[in-house]
């Protein structure tokens, strides 16, 4: 069994439409990768808790969510989102693209092989302006070739546009 890929814009209803996919389960697992950087993610992060049904286990995995969907036992799992997983190899961990993208392709690699529900959020970056500094255009592009990796291993994938859901593979 493979995984299912969910792509779109910033507040484009992706996490809301994974949620969905699973709201009348009970045994699942939401891997979060979101660092609680300031007042204004603090707030995200509680709405995004908020908006999980209280029975769902949630699993903080910034940097490698690997070993919480090892050690999940629930038969469905989110991860939400790759995005901030990038963005946490970049800036916390100090890794370069090479390592990030070798990171990615493992990672797909494994959750492509295991046999529950997953479903990998991640933002599209790549449909904006070009950024105007260096770095900004650095983190966009690993980015976008991370998630190029995710979707080429999913059975699956959804591009979110104003909550609806479209089916790009």
């Amino acid at each position: 069994m493979s995984y299912t890929f969910i792509t779109g814009g910033a507040s484009s209803g992706k996490s809301g439409y994974a949620l969905e996919r699973f709201i009348s389960r009970r045994d699942v697992t939401f891997i979060a990768t979101g660092i609680e950087t300031d007042e204004e993610m603090a707030g995200r992060i509680e709405l995004h808790r908020a908006a999980r049904p209280s029975e769902w286990e949630t699993i903080e995995g910034p940097i490698d969510f690997i070993p919480a969907v090892r050690n999940s036992k629930s038969s469905a799992l989110i991860i939400d989102c790759l995005s901030f997983w990038v963005s946490n190899l970049v800036y916390s961990e100090k890794l370069g693209h090479d390592d990030i993208v070798a990171k990615a392709v493992a990672a797909a690699e494994f959750l492509e092989k295991i046999d529950r529900e997953i479903i990998v959020v991640t933002n599209e970056l790549g449909m904006g302006l070009i950024p105007e500094y260096r770095e900004s255009r650095a983190y966009r592009k690993t980015a976008g070739e991370v998630n190029q990796i995710f979707a080429k291993y999913a059975k699956d994938a959804y591009f979110i546009v104003s909550g609806i859901p479209v089916k790009i593979k």
